[in-house]
């Protein structure tokens, strides 16, 4: 038995909230299927066979460790199949149906997709993948979800939850801030010029983290900031004293930190990411305080909650009202059978209608009814009131009665695909053991990364096992130092009747070599960003024939005749950072020179 002064303060230090769980398996879900929505723009470019990534220069890059379901075939149908079933995986998190299944789904084609093409990877996305991990032995359907809706077993009395899965994914939040400052070794952190340094890097600031460097007091304060809040932030959370206010504290620093990088740097999906996985640290005193602030403001409005009577013979009927109670956050509602009230029973049969009665003791039918539970929502309030309007009532009743006159196939449907359950919301013993040993082998590769633990063999092992499903983590943004190299491609061309163009602005005239007025812009988005600043690193030089035979294709599968690409070469126009105050010099270099039509030969770069 654990002493009680002991729970307590475990409680405390790794406990966290059902509440902020559903909030944070929301959240989780919709960033996931977003940045599946911007992948799929790039499909056959990154993930296939005739883009830039065939499966034979994957296999050099990647090793065997770094295991694909993506990489069994190269063709698009294929590709788009896999995003396709990961994307409806987000959407069942988000909406929290069959969580767990569509969690173990997306965490698995996730890890595939980041192994299928470790070129356009950024720091956000090994850290989704952590999280998708943790969500799956964590309770995160425990609250405003399918699930809950439809459990013949109550979930979880207690909003508390504390088990080594929410420890694990605490302290992987925790571990990306703590470790990353730790590795930001560099004399940028400590002189206060790495926030200068970082908006310098034209291809990652926004215009207005370019007015924002002509504020030096203000970047070098927020140096300091960054650093000291990645590095103590973390060890704060875990102390259990004051641990209310700390914890939100801290919370709400790192949020506004991240908030900033969204205005300030082009980073993709990382801040949405992490702002995704700091939900986590939101306290059960939050919902407290704005649940009694809800209840105070609805017992203004009157004695009574609502309530919501349905007909007793229609199964539909009764899912439909809990799933709304679950997603319009009406806790206080109550539901009940109409034929148990004699008012509500006369009014469904007369009306042919559920029933709805407010505070007030008045009765709502139809289209009024369901507009009264959106404007009671806390989250659908504003939807309410907009469609409030007699206007609406018309068209809103005529769909009440559509579904009303075929509430027979609407139920065969919903027996279908909303069958109530008994799925169990907590894992079991087996489940939470492998979360103790997940947490304790990512903490021990954490400290590898930054040195802590020095021995090579035992890396070596963990590194086969982790990478193959992407929960390798190196947390190095900005770490040691900001990069001082920036610059912008050229790909100078010519098609078969002599026109010179350049590649990547066809719709020019000519070639400039001039520097944009914003970098960051040049790039379709911050995957095509991070894949060529790969191509211009030493690591990833054979990657660049690869790169020229995909420009070949692209272009003259859209031209024919003289119109078709003949040569090209692609430059690097490279532009070191200087210390504020100091002009940047700009030098062409020459990456690889490509002919659409010559056979395949060694590199050909200067």
């Amino acid at each position: 038995m654990i002493p009680a002064w002991l729970k307590a303060r475990l409680d405390m230090m790794f406990g966290v909230d059902l509440r902020s769980l559903a909030l944070f398996r929301v959240l989780l879900g919709s960033v996931l299927f977003v940045d599946l929505c911007v992948r799929a723009s790039d499909l056959t470019t990154f993930y296939t066979d005739v883009g830039v990534m065939p499966r034979d220069w994957l296999l050099a890059v990647n090793g065997l460790w770094r295991i694909s379901l993506h990489s069994a075939n190269g063709e698009t149908w294929f590709v788009g199949l896999l995003f396709a079933v990961e994307m409806l995986a987000a959407l069942c998190v988000a909406i929290g149906w069959r969580t767990r299944s569509a969690l173990i789904v997306a965490f698995v084609l996730n890890a595939s997709l980041l192994n299928r093409n470790p070129m356009v990877l950024l720091g956000g996305d090994i850290l989704l993948t952590c999280l998708l991990f943790w969500a799956i032995f964590l309770p995160v359907a425990a609250r405003h979800s399918l699930d809950a809706a439809l459990s013949r077993t109550p979930p979880p009395a207690s909003h508390h939850h504390r088990s080594w899965a929410s420890a694990g994914v605490l302290l992987q939040v925790m571990s990306v801030y703590f470790f990353s400052a730790v590795l930001k070794s560099g004399a940028d952190w400590h002189n206060g010029t790495a926030v200068d340094y970082a908006l310098a890097i034209d291809g990652y600031a926004t215009p207005l983290g370019q007015w924002l460097k002509t504020f030096p007091a203000l970047t070098t304060a927020l140096t300091h900031y960054v650093f000291w809040l990645e590095l103590i932030g973390p060890i704060l959370v875990f102390v259990p004293i004051f641990s209310r206010i700390t914890r939100f504290a801290v919370m709400a620093m790192l949020m506004v930190m991240h908030i900033g990088f969204i205005f300030c740097l082009e980073l993709g999906p990382f801040p949405y990411i992490s702002l995704t996985s700091l939900t986590t640290l939101a306290g059960g005193w939050i919902w407290d305080f704005l649940g009694d602030w809800r209840a105070r403001r609805n017992t203004r409005r009157g004695p009574q909650p609502l309530r919501i009577f349905y007909d007793r013979d229609c199964g539909f009927c009764l899912k439909s009202v809990l799933i709304l109670k679950q997603f319009l956050l009406l806790g206080r509602a109550e539901i009940a059978p109409a034929q148990d009230n004699p008012r509500a029973k006369k009014l469904l049969e007369d009306n042919y209608s559920w029933v709805i009665i407010d505070h007030d003791d008045r009765a709502h039918l139809k289209w009024p009814a369901f507009v009264l539970l959106l404007k009671r929502s806390p989250l659908f309030a504003l939807l309410g009131w907009l469609l409030s309007g007699q206007w609406a009532v018309a068209p809103g009743n005529a769909v009440y009665d559509f579904v009303g006159r075929h509430r027979g196939g609407f139920g065969s449907l919903s027996g279908a695909l909303l069958p109530h359950h008994d799925r169990p919301f907590e894992t079991g013993v087996i489940a939470q053991s492998l979360a103790a040993v997940t947490l304790v082998t990512l903490l021990v590769w954490n400290c590898f990364t930054v040195r802590f633990f020095v021995q090579e063999t035992i890396y070596f092992q963990l590194t086969k096992v982790l990478r193959s499903v992407r929960l390798d983590q190196y947390w190095d943004m900005f770490a040691p130092f900001p990069s001082r190299e920036d610059g912008w491609f050229v790909i100078a061309a010519e098609l078969k009747d002599g026109r010179e163009l350049d590649l990547l602005h066809p719709e020019r005239s000519g070639v400039s070599y001039e520097k944009p007025e914003y970098v960051s812009r040049e790039w379709k988005n911050i995957r095509w960003h991070k894949y060529l600043e790969r191509v211009w690193s030493i690591e990833f030089t054979n990657s660049r024939e690869h790169y020229g035979r995909y420009l070949c294709r692209r272009w003259n599968s859209q031209h024919s005749g003289d119109q078709r690409l003949d040569t090209f070469r692609i430059f690097y126009m490279l532009e070191m950072s200087r210390p504020p105050g100091e002009t940047p010099k700009v030098e062409k270099r020459l990456l690889w020179r490509h002919g659409c039509f010559v056979v395949p030969g060694p590199e050909r770069a200067k």
